[in-house]
């Protein structure tokens, strides 16, 4: 059997072809198959007996065809197959959406939405993304490691943590790397990078939340400076985002138009960010506060933005402090959404302790990574964001619902 690809050098030979019926017209001497898989498609003209096998396929089937391969002008990719038979393989029932089908009905149904060109593509583009990074940072010396998603204790404090049995004990899902990602740098593995689940129990139903998503974790040894960091945050999202319009361009400009790449991060301070749409204290920014601080930064041509200096009250007791208020920490907005935390870390023991305390934590269940900084622990820091918020934004989709295979979120657990 030939793949859609192979055929076009196989003028004049017989080949045997399989994919889905795209479209069926029937004639009165002769029928036309659209066969399509992928991207590809091949046309498929048939008369005599392969006209009346024509007649028992409907839209979205699986089907076979032998026959001759023509050069065609008018056909897809220039070529065709002279049927000589055509066998319906696997019918299918009548379709359960359409294009226009809202996002609920359509995630219930993956093995019919990602059909669709479209839909599919917003996939690759995540999978080209996620290869494009990787494949950035073992250019730069880094290694990939993968940390356990089950733990003794909750990786993060706060309340958003899912619970399950664990031979007669709690177990919780890892709602981040970060503690293995600091565990793997104090080992002196020096440069890595993690690709992997995280879980989230968090109630929420908005376009950019999910319970259960993707995480694109980075951490290093020796930088001094979270600019440090964002600088290569930034150049690995533009690489790699450059590298999937060079690849992919001309469809996505039919799909996806507003796929572009942005330009150099742009960095403010949080308090500088605050003093533009008119905000105080130390709270975090809202989405909307997000948005329209993004719409000001766009206007000016910036699309990542970094914000500095982001209050102490709002950060976890590992991010190093600036003074008594701050930290040395970032948040990464893309197009106007928070797409990325990041930070230089405590490497200090007895300060982590305290920091801890302040927090009003024990740090029990956690001694293991506590105590690994009685090893010496480097200066270090890094980031993580979400591949799905990212591949959301780069493609101008309405939310991450619309760049997951199959999504996680409150009262979703089926398929």
């Amino acid at each position: 059997m030939f793949t859609f690809e192979e055929i076009a050098v196989q003028a004049g030979k017989k080949v045997r072809v399989e994919g889905f019926v795209a479209t069926t017209r029937i004639q009165s001497k002769m029928a036309f198959v659209i066969l399509q898989s992928g991207a590809s498609k091949v046309q498929v003209v048939a008369s005599g007996a392969a006209r009346e096998q024509a007649k028992a396929l409907m839209q979205q089937a699986y089907a076979a065809v032998e026959g001759i391969v023509v050069a065609s002008a008018q056909a897809p990719g220039g070529f065709e197959i002279q049927a000589e038979s055509i066998e319906l393989l696997s019918p299918t029932i009548q379709w359960p959406i359409s294009s226009d089908s809202e996002i609920g009905t359509r995630l219930a149904w993956p093995a019919a939405r990602f059909r669709d060109r479209k839909e599919a593509l917003a996939l690759i583009v995540q999978s080209d993304i996620e290869m494009e990074m990787t494949g950035y940072l073992r250019s730069q010396g880094f290694i990939g490691i993968h940390s356990p998603k089950l733990m003794g204790a909750p990786s993060e404090s706060g309340s958003e943590v899912f619970e399950v049995k664990y031979f007669g004990e709690r177990a919780y899902l890892a709602q981040s790397p970060q503690i293995y990602k600091q565990i793997a740098i104090m080992a002196g593995l020096g440069k890595i990078y993690e690709v992997g689940p995280v879980f989230r129990a968090e109630p929420s139903f908005s376009s950019r939340h999910a319970t259960e998503f993707i995480s694109f974790d980075v951490e290093l040894e020796g930088v001094k400076s979270e600019v440090e960091i964002i600088q290569l945050e930034c150049a690995l999202i533009i690489t790699a985002l450059q590298q999937v319009i060079t690849r992919m361009g001309t469809e996505l400009a039919v799909h996806y138009p507003k796929a572009t790449v942005p330009a150099a991060c742009h960095i403010l301070e949080f308090a500088e960010a605050q003093a533009l749409l008119g905000v105080s204290g130390d709270e975090s920014l809202s989405a909307e506060e997000e948005r329209r601080l993004g719409a000001m930064m766009q206007e000016q041509g910036h699309e990542l933005v970094a914000l500095t200096r982001v209050p102490w009250k709002q950060r976890p007791f590992y991010h190093m402090r600036e003074g008594e208020s701050l930290t040395r920490s970032f948040e990464l907005l893309y197009r106007g959404v928070e797409i990325t935390t990041g930070a230089i870390r405590e490497h200090r023991y007895d300060v982590l302790m305290a920091q801890l305390a302040e927090k009003g934590l024990t740090g029990k269940g956690l001694e293991f990574y506590l105590e690994s900084f009685k090893l010496a622990a480097p200066p270090h820091g890094g980031f993580g964001l979400g591949l799905a918020r990212l591949t959301a934004l780069f493609l101008g989709l309405p939310g991450i619902k619309e760049a997951t295979f199959i999504h996680r979120g409150p009262g979703r657990l089926s398929p």
